[in-house]
């Protein structure tokens, strides 16, 4: 018996601890659009990588300017032999001479070690100008690192707003479907109470109840698709564990109207175009290096040498070198090389040509649908107006006796359809309002207190 009980209190506890657990997993966190911004900053993969690229890319920097600087290199050795060899000893040949010839040569035994160093030092004086060219190009790498970062981050801005508002839709469409439910189960409590006085069919009575259940399947769609909805946020803000909670920003952009000022803006602000500038501007460097090759390059070169069977660096010999080289012929590699950048520069220019004609076409169909879109709330909202009082009207004969059980069912459908209609004339006003930023390179502009 008692072990009875104890297994009784076991499975409580963990029945408990289990209920909080998910409690705890299933808490959301609620957080406005400004902040959902700075969580992707911190955590977003891709701009982590665009912001080491801009590090690289200053390296590089750092790198091309050193040309210039000078090489030091010391090298040195150490040989140990079996034994020293014999070699005649000139030193006493030539000082006791001519005695020294009536007899055995004289002979000396080498050390049977050897010491070996070398000091050598370049100072490059001219290169030809391509120090400073290629000081150059690494600058225009680096402005292209950092378009490329302001790119990734409005697309990673405007993913963001996507998804923020996807979960806003998601959260609208669950209290629509709740809605339709509660009005449906309203409903059929009037016609269980018209069914038990025998005023009503029970046809009306099965009718509902399929209706009601066909209302709690969409309720339960809705609510998947806002945790599915709420997982992608999670995921794009870089912890797919966290479930967010959004709330409707307090105040939209002002939207710009006035077409070809919007495309000024964009040709001004696009991260594409100024990519193409920016590599126009890197070809005439590399062309300019080309043009280069025919020029002299000049350095001085000093060396310090020792050699000895003791390490004793005292005793060395050094020089210094004044060089200079100047290429003749290459086989005209450079006049080719120089051809191929004319090439690549033309094909930029085309590129930067069709580039410009899209972004004018896309600008202006963003804003139309912008304008179309803003039209489309205000029919919308006339609509679920005309659909609420059509309800209303509805309800009111279905209880009078004078209307039917399948009026006041596709009362009810119209009413959900006009409350489905207009909070996707929103969404889609919403999002056209953010991409016409996004199109004219200024949606991070709305971020800038975080950025």
């Amino acid at each position: 018996m008692q072990k009875s009980k104890f297994l009784v209190l076991i499975s409580a506890l963990l029945l408990i601890i289990t209920f909080f657990s998910f409690s705890a997993a299933a808490e959301e966190t609620e957080i406005s659009l400004t902040e959902a911004a700075e969580i992707l900053l911190e955590n977003n993969r891709q701009l982590q990588n665009s912001r080491q690229n801009i590090e690289k890319a200053e390296k590089d920097v750092d790198l091309s300017g050193r040309g210039y600087y000078p090489t030091a290199n010391l090298q040195t050795s150490y040989t140990k032999m079996e034994s020293g060899q014999e070699t005649i000893d000139f030193q006493t040949l030539f000082g006791n001479f001519p005695q020294s010839l009536n007899g055995d040569l004289p002979m000396t035994e080498t050390a049977d070690q050897n010491y070996s160093t070398s000091l050598s030092l370049n100072q490059p004086l001219y290169l030809g100008g391509r120090v400073r060219i290629g000081n150059d190009i690494s600058e225009l790498g680096l402005e292209i690192s950092k378009v490329e970062y302001q790119k990734q981050l409005d697309q990673s801005l405007f993913n963001l707003v996507q998804s923020y508002y996807g979960v806003l839709q998601a959260q609208g469409m669950v209290e629509i479907r709740q809605n339709a439910l509660d009005v449906v189960n309203e409903h059929l409590r009037i016609v269980k109470v018209n069914n038990e006085a025998g005023t009503s069919l029970r046809q009306d009575l099965l009718q509902t109840q399929i209706e009601q259940r066909k209302a709690e399947e969409d309720l339960i769609a809705a609510e998947n698709q806002l945790q599915i909805a709420r997982k992608r946020l999670a995921q794009l803000l870089g912890d797919s564990s966290q479930s967010y909670a959004v709330s409707t920003p307090k105040k939209n952009p002002e939207p710009e109207t006035e077409l070809d000022k919007l495309i000024n803006i964009a040709l001004e602000n696009r991260s594409e175009l100024k990519s193409l500038n920016i590599n126009q501007e890197m070809i005439e460097k590399q062309k300019e290096l080309e043009g280069n090759l025919y020029r002299p390059q000049i350095s001085l070169n000093g060396s310090y040498n020792w050699q000895g069977s003791e390490l004793d660096f005292s005793d060395g010999s050094w020089n210094i070198t004044l060089s200079g080289s100047i290429p003749l012929y290459d086989g005209g590699k450079a006049n080719l090389n120089e051809e191929k950048k004319e090439i690549e520069a033309s094909n930029l220019q085309n590129s930067k040509v069709d580039l410009e004609e899209s972004i004018k076409i896309e600008i202006e169909d963003t804003l139309l649908s912008l304008k179309h879109s803003e039209e489309m709330i205000e029919l919308e909202q006339l609509s679920l107006e005309n659909a609420e009082e059509n309800l209303d009207l509805t309800n009111k004969s279905y209880q009078a006796g004078i209307g039917t059980n399948i009026d006041v069912i596709n009362a009810q459908t119209s009413y959900k359809q006009a409350q489905i209609s207009l909070l996707q004339a929103e969404y889609n006003y919403e999002i056209n309002l953010y991409k016409l930023l996004y199109n004219t390179g200024r949606i991070s502009e709305l971020f800038k207190d975080v950025i």
